[in-house]
Order: C-alpha cells, then structure tokens, then sequence
C-alpha cells in the first residue's frame, strides 16, 4: 500500500484512443504549473481543460527527461504546441525563461508520484465496500461467538468464525447485511449492501477458527458476516474515458447518509458489469428535472371543446392538474472505481449544483 508504482505518461498514451472528442483548452488557461503536494492528474487536467477527462490528448512524453512516466511534486509542466496542437509537457524551465533548478541529489520514489485523483476519498471503499446477492449473504462464513463470553466484539477482541476452515487466507473484513438496493426504473433486485465493521487476522484454525480484531469501525455481534480480505482492488492510477454505446442509469445511493450529494462522496449506479460498466468511466450527472403544475395547459383543457364536459368536470372535482416536467441539468461528473455484477461504486469529482439519489447519469457530451 505505501509503495504504489505509478506509470502515468506512458500508459496514458496507450489510453488515448479511447477519446472520442478533441480536447479543448480553458480561456483560463495557464501557460505553465509547478506540480505542488496534493495535487492530482485529474486537478492539473481541469486547469488546463474543458473537460478534464480527456487529459490522455494533450500529455506529451518529454524525451529530455530521463524518466517521463513519473510526475512528482515540484515538476514543472508547460503548455507548449507541437504540429499546431496543445501538448503538456515537463520542463525545467518557466515561460519567463527562469530555470527552476532541482537539488540534484534529490530522492523521489514512485509512491511520491502525483496520482489520477484523490485516493483518499476512495481508498476506504476499495478493499471494504461489498455488494452480494442473497445467497452469497446465506453462504459466508459468519461468527458464532467471541472471546470471554462478550455480546459484542471491538478492536483487539478475538470472535470464533465458522465456515473459514477450508480457506488458505488468513486476513478477514466483517460485514453485516445492509440496504437492498432495487432499480429505480424496473424494481430488479440488484444486490444488497455488505455494511463494513471491520478487519481482522486468523490467529488460529479449525471449525471454529479464531480471528483477532485488528481494526473495528463498529462493534460486531454474532451472526455478522466475513470474506477474505481482497487487496487487489487498490490502484494507484486510473484512466478516466467515456464509455461507449451507455444507455445511461441512475444513482440509487450515496455512502454516508447525506441527502444532498457533493464533491468526493460516492455514490452508487444502477449500472455493473453486466452492462458492461468499467473502471475510469467518466459519466456527466444530470439533476433531475422538477415536475410542475402547468396552469395555462390546465386552463386551456378546460376551454378545449373537444375535451368531454364529463372529463372537463371529473377533473375539476378532482383538482386534477397538468403537469410538465423540466429538463435535466447538468449538475456535475464522477468516475467508477469499483464494478460488481448489477451495480458501481463513483467518486463525484464535480459537482456544479445539488446532486441527489435518482439523478440520472449520461456520457459526456
């Protein structure tokens, strides 16, 4: 985990062919940046662009630069122009024709590279966030106990898991059964929330195993559910693309228990693998259009005499109204970092008004 290898020029330039719309610079534009602590690709792109997504058209490999695949803290990146088109490139030098010198003894590793977006916000959920079907749920190992006869088990307790015994893992996440989660649109069951409690580590085999509580977010109780712990979620680099032929979805849930959805929470799609969803599609939210009375079409009904005097009445007792629904707006953009089979987990990394549950989300235009 500490050590992340970061290779993003390089492979960014294999990525390319997946954008489909030519990358337009910002009127804002900067002409240079010297890369700061905390920055992401996905931060330096949006300074530079339009559409932020499309940084794999304008990335240039340098070929002054002994090693081009790694941008630290302190580089300095120019918009230069190359056959008539806009390239970002690293360079020792500002417009100004200043030479930003560099200790020479300077020691950077790849985990000190800048990374695609702030993995902060998602690293909590890459290796804890579950979604199951009931029978993977009916299936799990589970515990039956723990240590000194306790109800409920925190960091550092020991719990007995049951089902373990013929697994060769010995690091375990707890989980326990959370919201179902059902398409907005059809009512499919999709799968139900896997509620993280925990992580622990078999100290001991057989049937029951014992497990030692290494970290506990929430206290846990027999019945809860465990699955071997799955680090090969975590990535360091993301390659942000649109996705090809996407009928589009809606967000279903958000992690937190927030109403209104903002910058960096994630939320949940009616979207999986089976629609063929990946990691790094971008997708444009679009808030929901309000439906409202129209008072004019509602009027103008009960002056139209083609319309029935039965109706014309029925519908006046009823207080039955017309109504209209508004357009979609555009409210900001995410990206997938996690597929299951029905559904993805997105970071929001734009929000430009109120995001909500039920928001629509659509290819970037």
């Amino acid at each position: 985990m500490k050590k992340l290898t970061i290779s993003l020029l390089s492979a960014v330039l294999s990525f390319s062919a997946f954008c489909s719309s030519a990358a337009e610079l910002r009127d804002d534009h900067p002409e240079f940046h010297v890369v700061q602590p905390g920055d992401t690709l996905w931060d330096i792109s949006q300074s530079f662009l339009k559409s932020p997504w499309l940084w794999p058209e304008i990335w240039h490999v340098n070929n002054q630069v002994d090693n081009p695949h790694l941008i630290f803290p302190g580089d300095v990146l120019s918009l230069v122009y190359i056959d008539g088109q806009p390239k970002i490139q690293k360079s020792n030098k500002l417009p100004n024709g200043t030479v930003k010198l560099t200790p020479y003894a300077r020691q950077l590793t790849a985990d000190q590279a800048i990374t695609t977006i702030p993995l902060d916000a998602i690293l909590p959920f890459l290796t804890s966030a579950r979604v199951l079907d009931q029978d993977e749920l009916e299936a799990a190992p589970y515990i039956v106990g723990s240590d000194s006869g306790r109800l409920l088990a925190a960091q550092d307790h020991k719990v007995y898991l049951r089902g373990i015994e013929e697994q060769p893992v010995d690091n375990y996440s707890f989980f326990r059964k959370g919201d179902n989660y059902l398409d907005p649109v059809t009512a499919e069951y999709l799968g139900t929330e896997a509620i993280h409690l925990g992580e622990g580590l078999k100290i001991q085999s057989g049937d029951p195993a014992v497990v030692r509580l290494k970290k506990s977010v929430e206290e846990l109780r027999a019945g809860d559910r465990a699955w071997p712990t799955n680090d090969q979620q975590i990535r360091p680099v993301y390659f942000p693309r649109a996705p090809k032929n996407f009928a589009g979805g809606q967000i279903i849930s958000v992690y937190g228990g927030v109403e209104q959805i903002g910058q960096f929470d994630i939320v949940v799609l009616n979207r999986g693998e089976r629609e063929n969803m990946e990691v790094g599609y971008v997708l444009d939210i679009y808030q929901r259009g309000e439906i409202i009375v129209d008072n004019i079409a509602t009027q103008r009904r009960q002056d139209d005499d083609n319309v029935s005097t039965w109706d014309k009445v029925t519908e006046s007792v009823m207080n039955q109204k017309q109504k209209v629904k508004l357009p979609d707006e555009k409210a900001g953009q995410l990206m997938i970092f996690r597929t299951f089979e029905k559904v993805s987990l997105a970071l929001v990394l734009k929000a430009t008004r109120s995001i909500h549950t039920l928001d629509n989300v659509k290819t970037p235009l």
